[in-house]
């Protein structure tokens, strides 16, 4: 038994038998409990620094709190574990089994985690900084997560849903995100490049910055989704419902919005040359000062559609029904702005 606040330094406890032992609170200095079995054992609030748990067996075991800093547990299984409040800095966790874990407030940083599992787990919300994540398992998780900095190119998240997920600066390229359902996530300057959401649900979303080229947004349902400053040129949007969404400053240089509904959207400033806006709906959206040189708006559906001020040269238009040209509004103000600038 150890008693909370005990130092054990620099022991060999390879293999050793820990079944269902009570460790809680321990300090674990350079101890070595490679190929040992701790299923089931009680290490809650344990701190463990340049620990070593290769291939050790921690099913079930119960390390909420525990602190684990530069330590290497390459394949070790804590499947089914409390992971709780759990904070692992720096350590080797590649090939770890964590599946079906009740994670809760788990929280890495720049940890490498190649090819670990955490399928089926259970969160709150994790926090990942930094680290390595080649071919890391999400599988079916309900994904409350922050994820700063992070490389998931390879990560799988097959059958997987998002809630209040962020992936600030975060290379997300080529991900297959088909069908699946985000609410409330942020993808802050997140490379997104040829990443597929055909058919996904994008709630209240942020893609401030991120880049999208060659992705798919088709039949997405996006509803009052931000996209300020996005680099979306060419970008497959057919059939999206993007309702109430922004557009501010965003590149949108050849984007095919073809039967798009974009009601209520705002697209000031924004790049959309070339763009295809056939057969979209555009009630009561916002084109004031954007670019739509060459711009295809055949069949559209406008009413009080503004664009004022907007580029227009080369656009194509089957009915201009609907649209204001002009804000009177905007020219007022504009005028006062312009009379309170002079001397």
């Amino acid at each position: 038994m150890v008693q909370r606040g005990d130092e054990i330094r620099e022991k060999n406890l390879k293999g050793l038998n820990f079944r269902g032992f009570d460790l809680s609170g321990g300090i674990f200095l350079s101890c070595d409990f490679s190929g040992a079995d701790l299923s089931g054992a009680k290490l809650e609030g344990g701190m463990f620094n340049q620990c070593r748990f290769a291939d050790a067996n921690l099913a079930s075991a119960v390390l909420v709190e525990c602190v684990f800093s530069r330590c290497e547990a390459p394949g070790a299984r804590m499947p089914g574990a409390s992971l709780d409040g759990v904070m692992f800095e720096s350590c080797n966790l590649a090939g770890v089994d964590f599946s079906g874990a009740d994670m809760g407030h788990a929280s890495f940083a720049d940890d490498v985690l190649d090819d670990a599992s955490f399928a089926d787990v259970r969160l709150e919300k994790l926090s990942v900084h930094g680290g390595s994540l080649r071919r890391v398992d999400f599988s079916r998780v309900l994904v409350r997560a922050t994820f700063f900095r992070t490389d998931l190119r390879s990560a799988v998240f097959t059958g997987c849903s998002y809630d209040k997920t962020i992936f600030i600066e975060s290379k997300l390229t080529g991900q297959v995100f088909r069908g699946q359902s985000f609410e409330n996530c942020q993808f802050t300057d997140a490379d997104l490049r040829d990443a597929d959401f055909e058919g996904a649900t994008l709630l209240r979303c942020n893609f401030k910055g991120a880049q999208l080229e060659g992705s798919s947004l088709r039949r997405v349902r996006a509803l009052q989704s931000l996209f300020p400053q996005v680099h979306m040129k060419g970008v497959a949007c057919t059939g999206g419902v993007f309702t109430q969404s922004i557009w501010i400053d965003a590149d949108l240089e050849g984007v095919d919005f073809a039967g798009a509904d974009l009601e209520q959207c705002v697209f000031h400033r924004a790049r959309c040359g070339k763009a295809s806006f056939s057969e979209s709906t555009l009630t009561y959206a916002d084109f004031s000062y954007a670019d739509l040189h060459d711009a295809d708006f055949g069949g559209a559906t406008f009413m009080r559609t503004k664009m004022h001020r907007a580029l227009t040269e080369g656009t194509r238009f089957s009915d201009r029904g609907g649209l204001l040209p002009n804000d009177p509004d905007l020219f007022a103000a504009e005028e006062f702005s312009a009379r309170g600038a002079r001397p």
